[in-house]
């Protein structure tokens, strides 16, 4: 179902391109990039444009310039291509497609005609999961079976149907997914209660986050996958994703958040942080590495060398920018 994989397994940062990249973005693509060196891996920049209309124009070049000025050459991107290629997810449909038909074959997927407001009305915990509300199964089928020609489910009060993953019939029995974090520890989710049956494929027929991403590392190579604390709830649904498809998971590593002085996530509207902003200034990139550095307990140096020498697991916990900075 996947082609054979590079031989070396790979490390990966995979940015939405809806604004500039901001200091906590940086920080994980920093920390990314020198988990991958540090273990010997491939480093994959993978494109994460599911919808390429949301994406604002100039914003993917912005993004690259920053990466650039950051002094992180990746081995494999967009740019510059590489064997396990497209890097940019709205280039992958054809690919994301044989993951729905072999999830499909299994009798894990069903048609879903909900609108957003009738999966909150008749949702069981409105707003228990982190991609909203819990859905109430409406229009899960009595037993799981496959649909088939996934391009031809019927049109119903006059809307196209998304596929939802049935996860009671994908965790066979088990209640909860678990997985070692290599930062956050030990983790365990209740799907079926707390989560739900989650869309792969939405309404317009393009792939879902979730499956896209999870099928994506798995094609990549990608044996590591260090990103930030708040897709935790994501990995647990990536990785049911992953054992349906009969897939190796990867080792995950999520990292505390790079928080404001008053404990808020930093977000990429806010022009004081965002790398364009700081070029713009004049700050060296050196300075923002060693920034990143400190923050991440490491050594106090710019230099990419040293770093990659000295690296070694963050922390779980949120880390505050320093005030004033820079």
């Amino acid at each position: 179902m996947i082609a054979t994989l590079p031989p070396r397994g790979a490390g990966r940062f995979a940015p939405t391109p809806t604004g500039r990249l901001h200091l906590g973005n940086a920080r994980t693509a920093l920390l990314a990039w020198l988990d991958a060196r540090k273990l010997g891996l491939r480093t994959v920049l993978r494109v994460e444009d599911l919808d390429p209309a949301a994406i604002p124009p100039g914003c993917l070049e912005g993004q690259y310039a920053d990466l650039d000025w950051l002094g992180l050459a990746f081995d494999e991107e967009p740019r510059r291509g590489g064997p396990v290629g497209p890097y940019r997810q709205s280039e992958r449909a054809g690919l994301y497609r044989e993951a729905l038909q072999a999830l499909d074959a299994k009798g894990l997927l069903y048609p879903c005609w909900c609108s957003r407001r009738e999966v909150h009305d008749a949702a069981r915990a409105p707003h228990a999961s982190d991609e909203g509300p819990v859905y109430a199964r409406t229009c899960a089928p009595p037993t799981p079976r496959p649909i088939g020609d996934l391009d031809a489910v019927p049109r119903r009060r006059g809307r196209e149907a998304a596929l939802r993953l049935d996860v009671a019939a994908a965790l066979g029995g088990d209640a909860d997914i678990a997985f070692d974090d290599a930062i956050a520890g030990p983790q365990r989710f209740a799907l079926v209660a707390a989560m739900g049956d989650f869309i792969v494929r939405r309404r317009d027929g393009v792939a879902a986050y979730q499956l896209a991403c999870a099928w994506d590392d798995a094609a990549m190579g990608c044996t590591r996958v260090l990103r930030g604390a708040d897709l935790l709830p994501s990995t647990a649904r990536q990785g049911l994703l992953l054992r349906a498809l009969g897939l190796p998971t990867p080792v995950w590593a999520h990292a505390g958040l790079v928080v404001d002085a008053t404990g808020q996530r930093l977000a990429k509207r806010d022009d004081a942080i965002a790398l364009e902003g700081l070029r713009a200034a004049g700050v060296a990139a050196s300075d923002v590495r060693r920034l990143l550095a400190r923050l991440s307990g490491l050594p106090d140096t710019g230099d990419l060398d040293l770093l990659t020498e000295a690296f070694h697991l963050p922390g779980p916990e949120a880390v505050e920018l320093p005030a004033g900075w820079p």
